[in-house]
């Protein structure tokens, strides 16, 4: 598995994990916070909420964001598995 840290561009594929993931949450609850963003949401939020993008053989499979609240703290904001690899040990 390879990690990159996730800068603008990359927000479409984020909106693709997200969507995946969540898709359910959305179906099961009728909404989703994480569901169904804008590209232009999702450029906010990377740049309030550092994301890492996890890799399998170069597909986009898995995110997290966080935020340092003090030295050595921080703040998980989101943690999502594409559908297809949930329940796998990736989260």
């Amino acid at each position: 598995m390879v990690y990159k840290y996730a800068d603008t561009s990359d927000a479409d594929v984020l909106i693709e994990i997200y969507n995946s993931a969540f898709h359910d949450d959305f179906i099961r609850y009728g909404e989703c916070p994480a569901y169904g963003r804008s590209r232009e949401d999702m450029e906010r939020s990377i740049q309030d909420f550092p994301k890492i993008i996890a890799y399998e053989q170069d597909k986009a499979i898995g995110v997290i964001s966080y935020k340092q609240e003090a030295p050595g703290k921080y703040y998980i904001g989101c943690l999502a598995v594409i559908k297809d690899m949930q329940g796998c040990g990736i989260g």
